[in-house]
């Protein structure tokens, strides 16, 4: 369809959708819109979203009758793929032999290009109507009458054309259809797989890559790989009505498409599936690359794991609702899946209430051999480090940064949490020691960026998960030998101060700690919500880690200085339970016979003496004339306490203006030019981090209030310390206050020697370590135990994990949209990739109206050396335009949509 002509053919067409009412499901008109098309930029530019609104709000029967035509299409030519797909001598029809082929199928059969191009076609009409469908909830019923109603099925072939009258017919529901429709197509030979002697010409289910499952390549192409992307689009926009729904709604609601997916219980397709996109994904080295390749060249490979690995996720995370009914999707599971016996030709009564089982996870969870283990940490560990060796490179951008970071985040999150093998053996390998390191990298980053929170708070979750281990929190006392080969940017200053026992360096317990307390004092307040979280994480591993080094003690004490300052306090209602949370943890690693291995803490303690005492003698009247006095030297909110260079954003309306709030809604700020896209989320699982209100009252202490929470304060075991330790070391009595990191900055040489005396300090951490145990602590301190604080799986944060999932999706499919119009790239590799519509220059949901994430427009940037857009590149827009190719239009109807949405 390349010439003019045929385009406004076409698109008479597609008026025609609008103008005609009820086009007989019969009629051929149907047939142009998989015979004409020569691209998926042809149906997403020539099929315009307005086209689409406006067939869907006058002549709903007309789009109904478009998609059932084209699944139709699917399924008749996954039918007769022996026909259409195999070679001459291998052709055949069901229930001959092999070669023969009559006369009648012969003249229907099509070349394979043919076949090949209209499979692609019907796809990319799928693709382009259902996002228009998702976004009108008036539809709900509609679309669920037609996909999955008791009359939704695909029938007879009769009205198909080419179809004939020995086709039989399918009481499938038309979901359920096309979902196995396009899942055969994944592994249909010929299509997406080579023909080879060793398969058969009907769907194979073999695993694409070599990895778990498969020891044997079966080879691939350019054209197979770029059929797979089409086909993973498709199925990925068939779920993504998942960003049609509120979070709050959606892990209730569920997706059917997405329930028939992970419940059908078939296990050659899950396990081929799974062991396909897995490998897929976990088999790609970006590795390096000549500098600025990839200004000049793409990587199709590239694309297509990322269609693969969000598939993975999206399946590998998603809850079935408890009160799905399966009957209803098409699955009929027999009773021997609960190792029952069934009667031939009789299955289950009761599927609607059994077997809510995502079998994608299910499978993730069994994986054990310590070579498919292995596989996949080594997989993820290289594609989650290669943006931070990226980002270490001499030449700056001369590596391109591979952006699959939620999604990698959410792997590893779930093989922690259900295959505790998989768990086991990072801990025992000290493999966790990698993705601590990390996961800690991708929070310090993206610190500041508002709009990839969402995946700064993945990472502290996935911490606060993993250290609920104990194993975990025992191994991070191993020493942090390569503290030195982190990037700048991940370094502590004065890391090589640090002395921990036997004189030797700091360990991972120590950079964890540090770590977390750089990320509540260096977030600009912008991390409030993570507060207790990454408190949450201190407290669990408190019991477990020992000979904590100097510098990190002095940092707690800091960090515990500002969180209990009297001001800070009384500026929200719960900020108390900060303060307390930090005392849970520096109580854990007194209690427990570790004051003993924790010399250094209880000497910071002790110093720090005063700091505990003006806590205890908090009254109300106190924290209330702090608050005026706070007042009255600083003028408007957002008042930040320096005393310890820790900064602390008392207003939480300031918070939220950068962020959107306690909706747990993501925010998607994208570039229009570069296709740059950035998504944020705010709220998430665990109860303290709901903290920050969004009244329009600020809040007022009461002595109700303060007399609520004062006395329970954990402050008992360190306040015994103070009382006890002097007695048994009387020089503990003659040592100079800790001073705050502030005023430490500031302080002469001079003075700062008179506080520091190595020779004393060594003599008394000696005396400390050799305390005894009960004239220390008493028994009810001494074995004190809590349990970990887990993160918190509420409706709640399964709609925040799921805004987090989707808006990574979305964004990333603006990013491959964008990149594939724009730069030299479009001239070579993806270009030709374009051709069969596998770099589709349209974003999928472009213009929808999304709910379950907000979208934002951001300034486009100007051109710059890897984007040089300017006037050549205006020239050349100005031209293609007027030789109808249509990208300069599309692009200004995209901005004037999604600025109205």
């Amino acid at each position: 369809m390349g010439a003019s002509s045929s385009k406004l053919s076409f698109k008479q067409s597609v008026f025609r959708l609008f103008e005609e009412q009820n086009i007989s499901p019969t009629d051929p008109f149907w047939a142009q819109f998989w015979e004409l098309p020569e691209s998926a930029d042809d149906i997403f530019s020539l099929v315009s979203s307005s086209d689409i609104r406006r067939t869907r709000d006058t002549a709903l029967v007309n789009l109904e009758s478009l998609l059932v035509s084209s699944i139709s299409r699917l399924v008749y030519l996954l039918r007769h793929s022996q026909i259409h797909y195999a070679p001459a001598a291998q052709q055949t029809i069901p229930g001959s032999a092999p070669g023969s082929i009559d006369e009648g199928q012969a003249d229907q059969a099509l070349s394979a290009a043919r076949a090949t191009k209209e499979t692609l076609n019907c796809m990319r009409i799928i693709t382009r109507i259902m996002p228009f469908i998702y976004e009108k909830p008036e539809l709900e019923s509609w679309q669920q009458d037609l996909f999955w109603g008791a009359d939704a099925a695909v029938g007879g072939d009769s009205t198909i054309t080419g179809a004939t009258e020995d086709d039989d017919a399918d009481d499938r529901p038309l979901g359920a259809a096309l979902i196995d429709t396009l899942t055969d197509f994944l592994f249909l030979p010929g299509f997406a797989i080579p023909l080879s002697q060793g398969l058969p010409t009907t769907v194979a289910y073999v695993i694409w890559e070599t990895g778990i499952g498969s020891t044997t390549p079966i080879g691939t192409t350019n054209q197979f790989e770029s059929n797979k992307i089409e086909t993973l689009k498709t199925i990925l926009t068939l779920v993504s009505q998942a960003m049609y729904y509120p979070g709050n709604v959606l892990p209730i609601q569920g997706i059917r498409f997405t329930s028939y997916l992970v419940c059908n219980p078939d296990k050659r397709v899950v396990l081929g599936m799974l062991c396909s996109l897995l490998n897929t994904a976990m088999k790609y080295n970006p590795g390096w690359r000549v500098p600025y390749n990839h200004v000049v060249f793409s990587d199709p490979r590239q694309l297509l794991v990322t269609y693969a690995i969000q598939l993975l996720i999206v399946l590998a995370t998603y809850s079935v609702p408890e009160d799905e009914d399966l009957a209803a999707l098409g699955i009929n599971i027999p009773e021997e899946a609960d190792g029952l016996t069934t009667p031939p030709g009789r299955t289950s009564q009761n599927t609607s209430h059994k077997h809510h089982k995502n079998w994608y996870r299910f499978y993730l969870a069994r994986l054990h051999r310590i070579q498919d283990l292995q596989f996949l940490a080594d997989g993820m560990s290289r594609l989650l480090n290669q943006p931070m060796q990226a980002s270490a490179a001499y030449l700056p951008g001369s590596q391109k940064q591979v952006e699959w970071a939620p999604e990698l985040v959410m792997l590893f999150w779930e093989l922690i949490r259900h295959n505790s093998r998989f768990r086991n053996y990072i801990i025992s390998s000290d493999r966790i020691h990698d993705f601590v390191v990390l996961f800690l990298y991708y929070a310090h980053a993206y610190r500041l960026d508002v709009s990839r929170v969402g995946l700064v708070r993945l990472c502290v979750y996935v911490l606060q998960t993993i250290s609920c281990d104990s194993v975990f929190c025992v191994r991070l006392n191993k020493p942090f030998d390569s503290h030195n080969a982190l990037p700048p940017s991940m370094r502590i200053a004065g890391w090589d101060s640090i002395s921990a026992a036997a004189g030797g360096g700091g360990t991972y317990a120590d950079y964890l700690l540090l770590s977390i307390y750089s990320l509540i004092t260096n977030s600009k307040g912008r991390l409030s919500a993570l507060y207790p979280s990454l408190l949450d994480i201190q407290i669990n591993l408190s019991p477990h880690i020992v000979n904590i080094g100097r510098l990190t003690c002095t940092r707690l004490i800091h960090l515990f200085s500002t969180l209990s300052t009297p001001s800070f306090l009384a500026t929200n209602e719960t900020n108390h339970v900060l303060a307390d949370k930090l005392l849970l943890a520096m109580n854990g690693m007194i209690a427990n016979n570790n004051h003993q291995a924790n010399a250094n803490l209880l000497y910071i303690i002790i110093r720090a003496q005063r700091r505990f005492e003006a806590l205890r003698d908090l009254t109300f009247e106190r924290c209330m004339e702090d608050v005026r006095l706070q007042r009255r030297s600083t003028s408007g909110a957002g008042v930040t306490d320096r005393k310890d260079d820790v900064v602390i954003i008392f207003n939480a309306d300031d918070a939220a203006d950068d962020s959107p709030g306690a909706d747990a809604q993501p925010d998607y700020a994208r570039n229009k030019d570069k296709g740059k896209g950035k998504a944020s989320t705010e709220g998430d699982g665990s109860k303290e981090s709901r903290q920050s209100s969004q009244d329009a009252e600020p809040f007022k202490p009461t002595q109700a209030w303060f007399e609520s929470w004062h006395p329970k304060l954990h402050i008992n075991i360190i306040l015994h310390l103070l009382d006890v330790l002097p007695t048994h070391i009387p020089r503990l009595n003659m040592l100079p206050p800790l001073q705050s990191a502030s005023s430490s900055a500031t302080t002469s040489p001079t003075r700062r020697a008179r506080n520091d005396s190595p020779a004393r300090d060594a003599e008394i951490l000696a005396a400390l370590r050799h305390l005894d145990d009960e004239a220390v602590l008493p028994e009810s301190y001494a074995r004190e135990f809590r349990e970990p604080i887990a993160f918190e799986w509420t409706v709640a944060a399964k709609g925040w994990y799921y805004s987090v999932l989707w808006s990574a999706i979305f964004v990333m499919h603006e990013v491959v949209g964008s990149d594939t119009r724009s730069g030299i790239a479009s001239v070579t590799g993806v270009a030709s990739a374009s051709v069969t519509g596998a770099g589709s220059g349209m974003g999928v949901w472009r213009g929808t109206k999304v709910v379950l994430f907000r979208v934002q427009e951001t300034k486009a940037e100007g051109p710059s050396l890897l984007r040089p857009r300017g006037a050549v590149d205006a020239v050349a827009k100005s031209v293609l335009d007027r030789l109808g190719g249509g990208g300069g239009s599309a692009g200004g109807q995209h901005r004037q949509q999604q600025a109205a949405s």
